[in-house]
């Protein structure tokens, strides 16, 4: 901040705080297309401030993204600090458990909500927030070699699809397990 720029205001940092709340659950709940004057009145304030924060609906969806990729980096840190042998299963869990909680959100953001540019950083700031948990589960062999961040952020992928259901639901642990299969290195003989 500069010397010039005056401090912000508590009243400005709680009404974006706020605003981002709000809108993470209406993405949430109503997917992206909701209107940005519900989101307003779900925070309990204008439209106007709601611009003075977010001056496009763009802005509000990174700054949503933006608090879903630190739960993932929380979720990330917090498998890293078990053992080596259980990282892989804790961060994919947590990882699930997350995406079946911004169904909607992360559904439309894959589905080309943000420009290419915006999903390209988001995706190479995802890998590099998993690969210590890439080279944890190589330490212990929980997970191929030749395996790499960017095939477990596919795998992530498969099991965001499953969180979101189907017509015929399962377990969630299913999907996991299946997963899990896929990434394991393989038994020696």
């Amino acid at each position: 901040m500069s010397a010039t720029t005056p401090p912000t205001r508590r009243d400005a940092v709680r009404n974006r705080a706020r605003l981002a709340r709000a809108a993470t659950a209406a993405f949430r709940e109503d997917g992206l297309d909701v209107a940005v004057d519900a989101i307003a009145k779900r925070a309990g304030v204008g439209v106007a401030t709601l611009y003075r924060h977010f001056p496009t609906k763009l802005d509000l969806v990174v700054a949503v993204t933006e608090a879903v990729c630190e739960d993932l980096d929380d979720a990330a840190q917090a498998a890293l600090r078990g053992a080596d042998a259980d990282v892989l299963r804790a961060f994919l869990t947590a990882a699930m458990e997350q995406q079946h909680e911004n169904r909607g959100f992360l559904e439309a953001i894959t589905q080309h909500a943000l420009p290419a540019e915006q999903r390209e950083l988001l995706a190479e700031r995802v890998v590099a927030m998993i690969a210590p948990v890439v080279e944890a589960a190589h330490r212990a062999g929980t997970m191929a070699a030749h395996l790499t961040a960017e095939d477990l952020l596919v795998a992530m992928r498969m099991l965001g699809a499953a969180a979101a259901g189907s017509v015929r639901p399962r377990p969630p642990e299913t999907a996991l397990r299946v997963v899990l299969g896929g990434l394991a290195a393989p038994a020696r003989a």
